[in-house]
């Protein structure tokens, strides 16, 4: 989707560099690379860990896995060893002519490397200092040193209890919500801080836990349950107080997602259902009738969604005006017309010549014509140690032989082949 006078970057000429790995670090700083930011991501001798989870494409020079493209289109990839003190330094130089630091590795392990957040602080007082963990830096107490993951922030947060089957049981939502909700929440308070950065010329460290990040979304919940309402506490099954019915149903070719929030919802499902003698029934009249009686709201409603396709759901319940969608693929939503339309996908270069179908910034729609690209392993080495830190190649070939970048004995890699990889990012 593209406009006749595109909107300029709006972080354009801010410089980030980017210690992160598996999703909430890298998708907050694939937002800013989407806005404008240069994203300088380091990365370990052999790539961050997503370069190695399957499924990959692979091909005769390199290959790429879903997992790393997901996360980190339009980043320039530099690999350092941080354990070789040559390439200590080179980050150490990188962070100290950055805007904006982004970190999710373990606190304790930056500090042994000598990047803790506190000490970066002190010697760049203009640097934004953003780390992301499972439980934050500050006030963590027993949690401090704990592994963090999405769906332990989840739990905690009390969103997988929300997440019910129609029985009532817990079940997980089956996707990184954690780390989605961290990555955003961190953006977020990046970019308020780079707001006060440009007028105060001050940085700040942004502590950022996956729990906290979490519970905006159980907010209503939260509220709901703190007024006491014993009766239908007691009757709550899949879900606290959204409706009934309300949730995923079995269609003859699939699922359906059915949303009936008040009463005149409930009562127009009847009449698409063929059975506008329930919406008077003294059972399922109002809300509180089929909280008591969800079993049968339950049984009834898939009676009905059983009996048709998607499709056929779909168009009875919008001709009704009831809240209806199938539940879509993810082969689907990949081929989904409306969201291509929207321009809420877009295709992304792999980097070997081929293209993933991904979500776009939903805060910011780039409306310029532009491919986005995955970066190759430490393709952008040369360029960013010299454009970036004025290096010469001898010096580079220097830090090469030195190790700050792993093993020099390990074999030619991308960022041994500059121009290429210049040429080919323009």
């Amino acid at each position: 989707m593209t406009t006749v006078n595109p909107a300029p970057l709006p972080l354009k000429g801010i410089k980030v560099v980017e210690l992160c790995h598996l999703i909430a670090g890298p998708y907050c700083c694939q937002m800013l690379a989407d806005e404008g930011a240069q994203v300088v991501k380091i990365e370990p001798p052999g790539g961050e860990l997503t370069r190695h989870r399957e499924p990959t494409r692979r091909f005769e020079d390199g290959e790429i896995t879903a997992y790393y493209a997901s996360l980190n289109r339009d980043k320039q990839s530099v690999v350092l060893d941080l354990k070789n003190p040559e390439g200590a330094a080179i980050l150490e130089r990188l962070i100290a002519e950055a805007d904006v630091f982004v970190t999710n590795m373990r606190v304790a392990a930056l500090g042994r490397l000598g990047f803790h957040p506190k000490a970066l602080s002190e010697r760049y007082p203009r640097l934004i200092i953003s780390v992301i963990s499972g439980f934050g830096m500050k006030d963590s107490g027993e949690y401090a040193d704990r592994a963090g993951l999405a769906m332990v922030a989840e739990a905690m947060a009390g969103a997988t209890g929300l997440t019910r089957d129609h029985s009532g049981n817990a079940v997980w939502c089956g996707f990184a919500l954690g780390d989605i909700m961290a990555g955003v929440s961190a953006h977020a308070a990046i970019l308020l801080a780079l707001r006060n950065q440009e007028r105060l010329g001050v940085g700040r460290l942004i502590d950022t836990g996956l729990v906290e990040c979490m519970l905006p979304m159980v907010g209503v919940a939260l509220s709901r349950v703190q007024v006491d309402d014993k009766e239908l506490k007691s009757v709550a099954g899949a879900n606290n107080f959204h409706g009934v019915p309300y949730g995923a149903y079995p269609a003859s070719d699939g699922a359906v997602n059915i949303g009936c929030n008040n009463d005149e919802f409930w009562r127009r499902l009847c009449v698409a259902m063929g059975k506008p003698e329930l919406a008077t029934d003294e059972r399922f009249a109002t809300y509180r009738g089929r909280v008591k009686n969800q079993k049968e709201v339950q049984a009834l409603t898939e009676a009905f969604t059983r009996a048709h396709t998607r499709a056929e759901i779909t168009a009875k319940l919008v001709e009704a005006d009831v809240p209806v969608a199938g539940v879509l693929s993810m082969e689907e939503v990949a081929r989904d017309e409306y969201l291509r339309k929207r321009g809420a996908v877009c295709d992304v270069d792999d980097g070997f010549g081929g293209t993933f179908v991904l979500p776009t910034n939903a805060a910011w729609r780039d409306d310029t014509p532009h491919t986005p690209r995955v970066p190759r392993l430490g393709e952008h080495r040369d360029q960013v140690l010299m454009k970036s830190l004025g290096l010469s190649a001898d010096e580079v070939a220097r830090l090469h032989q030195c190790g700050a970048f792993g093993d020099p004995q390990a074999g030619a890699s991308h960022a041994e082949k500059p121009a290429a990889a210049a040429a080919a990012v323009g």
